[in-house]
């Protein structure tokens, strides 16, 4: 099996951003060399820490699926986000007013409103190929804002916090990448694939995989029902967070193994 995990309000608490509840699960992934892929908002600068603290050294898809950070690469050149800003910028100026990215704001404001440290917030602006903000007007502006955004070719995705741009793939694109590197490097294929998110932007990559868990976070509206839900492919926890996370892990792991012995009920 291989699994997918978004990071903040999934694998790391929505507030702390710690990951201690999940550790049980994380301790059977890695104990049964289980590939766990991150599939998160993060840059490629703030996974390296995440890396360490976990012990899970393997290709990470970043910044909402714009590109994939591979271990032990340098974080290569900032292209694609420069790109993403001069687009930006050429959306009318009375709508891109309304929108705070990132690039608008310094280390303690980033801090301010995610709750990371000023060291964290500094690696968060580390941008390579997409911009997160707040959209502060309303629905109709937000709208025509989209529209924009789609003219200069850039798309938008909604997490649990911030609106995010870019010119790049999503999640779901990216697992389809990192599952065939999986098979060249292993020369397995057909592994199931288990995909774990709490927000609209894991939609895609939760709607992709073999099985998907909704992972509860009731700091935003919870998910409409996805493709999938009512055949039983995708569920829900009960429990927010990491401690969501380590059941619904652990679990799937229980399930696969009894398919692969042949005792599944």
């Amino acid at each position: 099996m291989i699994i997918f995990s978004d990071l903040d309000g999934t694998l790391l608490d929505h507030a702390t951003y710690s990951f201690d509840a999940a550790r049980p699960a994380l301790d059977v992934v890695k104990a049964n060399g289980i590939p766990l892929i991150f599939a998160t908002s993060k840059t490629a600068a703030e996974i390296e820490p995440l890396r360490e603290a976990t012990g899970i050294h393997l290709p990470a898809i970043v910044e909402n699926g714009a590109g994939i950070a591979w271990p032990g690469h340098a974080d290569g050149q900032e292209d694609a986000y420069r790109q993403v800003r001069a687009a930006l910028d050429r959306v009318p100026k009375p709508l891109r007013a309304l929108y705070r990215s990132f690039g608008d704001m310094d280390d303690a404001e980033v801090a301010g409103r995610t709750g990371l440290s000023l060291e964290g917030a500094s690696l968060a602006r580390r941008r390579l190929f997409s911009e997160p903000g707040l959209f502060s007007g309303s629905a109709e502006e937000r709208a025509a804002f989209l529209d924009a955004l789609k003219a200069e070719g850039l798309s938008a995705v909604q997490g649990g916090r911030f609106l995010t741009i870019s010119a790049g793939a999503s999640k779901a694109d990216r697992m389809t990448e990192i599952v065939a590197w999986h098979e060249a490097e292993t020369g397995r294929a057909g592994r199931p694939t288990l995909a774990l998110g709490d927000a609209a932007n894991d939609i895609a990559m939760l709607e992709a995989a073999d099985y998907g868990v909704v992972v509860a976070n009731r700091a935003h509206p919870p998910l409409a029902p996805l493709a999938g839900e009512h055949a039983g492919r995708i569920s829900r926890t009960e429990k927010e967070g990491p401690a969501g996370w380590n059941e619904a892990v652990l679990s799937f792991i229980r399930r696969v193994g009894a398919i692969e012995k042949g005792t599944a009920q």
